[in-house]
């Protein structure tokens, strides 16, 4: 904004030209410097919220990542109890036919046939069981990744303000009374008889 011209300060308060427009400087003056003050800590202000938000992000971060994990190693769990239910199954099925063979009296291919299509049947379920678990590993793995990216952004989103960014935002207010005051001192001079 531009400051009041010194002759209408004059002319509305009763002083000289002279005395106005060096009460209109000190008043930019004032403004200047309350413009660095507001600048610094608006810097502040940015730079605080900027690491809470990257904390925020870290934490968000580290617990979806915990849960992840958590949540693999249930399921590695369940299928290490199910491939377990399985070979008992499959060790109870073959006692129960060797049993029944042998008491039967009934021996032979028939009997190992199927002896050995329990044994396929277990070694079936148990590579379904793998490949399920390694689907969750990979499912996992690439959640991870999306954690880690959204973190990222997250951070990326609010960036503290760096040393340049702060300086220039010190420095305008301090300028622009710079040039107020170059301009004020030169129409002074110029209203100075010459002697």
């Amino acid at each position: 904004y531009k400051m009041c011209e010194p002759v209408t300060i004059a002319t509305v308060t009763g002083m000289s030209a002279t005395a106005a427009a060096n009460t209109a400087l000190a008043i930019q003056g004032v403004t200047a410097v309350a413009g660095v003050g507001s600048a610094i800590q608006s810097a502040k202000n940015q730079n605080a919220a900027a690491q809470a938000n990257a904390q925020s992000a870290l934490d968000a971060y580290y617990l979806k990542s915990t849960q992840n994990s958590l949540r693999l190693r249930q399921e590695q769990i369940q299928a290490s109890q199910a491939k377990q239910d399985a070979d008992m199954k499959t060790l109870r099925a073959q006692g129960s036919v060797t049993a029944s063979a042998g008491g039967a009296g009934v021996q032979g291919i028939n009997v190992d046939q199927l002896l050995k299509d329990f044994e396929a049947s277990e070694g079936l379920m148990t590579s379904r069981i793998d490949q399920r678990v390694e689907g969750l590993q990979q499912q996992a793995a690439m959640d991870q990744l999306g954690f880690q990216t959204e973190a990222q952004r997250r951070i990326n989103q609010m960036q503290p303000q760096g040393m340049t960014e702060t300086l220039f935002n010190v420095l305008t207010p301090i300028a622009g009374f710079g040039v107020d005051f170059a301009e004020h001192k030169g129409k002074m001079a110029a209203l100075e008889p010459e002697g």
